[in-house]
């Protein structure tokens, strides 16, 4: 298989870990309008989980984890459940702010947890990270025939998690999201108890955000403190704002656009010092992207359509 091929599906299979994030993203701000700095935190927490459960056996912090080791399977369910009580847990107090105070709290409970998994070497690694995560499946393929394997099993996730946000955003409880967000005050007349509402999206956009996280880890095999500073949780905003907030399809087409913006320039076989440059380059043209499209799609590529009832 050609490099560029390869190297087109590896940035594809990573642009849908931004996918179910955007979609995550997009259901707590596109539809009940909470403007969240902090999804980094869930994305942190459900790759961690990932990450201590199929670790090498070596790994002497693993010990506690009673034999669960090496199962993708459990890595999973428990970046979904832990994604979830996390995002339960900060919700408490965060939930009862509004507005930008909701915004600082939570970008603070994301750097808080940043540097307890820096810190915390028993659990995390520290600083140093876990390295040489094994792939599930991997043995039973070619490195190039894994390589789509993974693209088709991240596409299918990624496919399963839109049709289950978007059949959320019209339902019964979407619209429900949607009356607090244009209304609050109209919407507790029509007995939508905006408290449980708002602490049911949070909880489900950080399942979802856990969730991305244990494949984000799957792809890379690897997980240190640095991959979740608060440049995720504006990577994941910018894109969702070139899609285009509110529309679940525009948080797709956003996430895959935005990742292949990203890293096209890492292909060029450039020099050391060049490398320098077009490293800076690849964020200067992302924030030149941003700027087109406010200026000229203020709604992104794909506004939110009309609820017709």
């Amino acid at each position: 298989m050609e490099g560029f091929l390869i190297f087109a599906i590896s940035i594809l299979t990573l642009a849908f870990v931004y996918v179910i994030l955007c979609l995550a993203l997009n259901i707590e701000c596109g539809v009940a309008g909470m403007w969240d700095l902090g999804i980094v935190s869930y994305f942190g927490v459900g790759a961690y989980s990932y990450a201590i459960i199929v670790a090498p056996e070596a790994a002497s912090y693993q010990h506690y984890l009673f034999g669960l080791e090496s199962n993708p399977i459990y890595g999973i369910v428990l970046a979904i459940i832990l994604g979830g009580v996390s995002a339960y847990l900060i919700g408490l107090p965060s939930l009862r702010l509004r507005r930008e105070y909701f915004l600082i709290t939570t970008i603070a409970f994301s750097e808080v947890l940043r540097i307890t998994f820096s810190n915390e070497n028993w659990l995390t690694n520290g600083v140093a990270g876990i390295y040489n995560i094994e792939q599930p499946l991997k043995s039973y393929f070619s490195p190039d025939n894994y390589i789509v394997l993974l693209f088709v099993i991240f596409l299918c996730f990624s496919v399963i998690v839109y049709k289950m946000v978007n059949k959320l955003s019209f339902s019964t409880y979407g619209l429900s999201l949607k009356a607090l967000r244009e209304n609050e005050a109209l919407a507790k007349t029509a007995r939508i108890e905006p408290s449980k509402q708002y602490h049911s999206v949070y909880v489900f956009t950080g399942c979802l955000a856990g969730f991305s996280g244990a494949l984000y880890v799957w792809l890379n095999t690897l997980i240190v403190p640095t991959q979740f500073t608060p440049n995720v949780t504006f990577f994941v905003w910018t894109a969702l704002i070139i899609g285009g907030i509110g529309n679940n399809r525009g948080a797709f087409l956003g996430a895959i656009f935005f990742v292949i913006l990203l890293e096209t320039l890492s292909f060029l076989n450039l020099s050391a010092e060049l490398a320098l440059v077009v490293s800076s380059l690849r964020i200067a043209l992302v924030g030149l992207a941003l700027i087109l499209i406010l200026r000229y799609l203020p709604n992104g590529l794909l506004r939110e359509k009309p609820t017709v009832l």
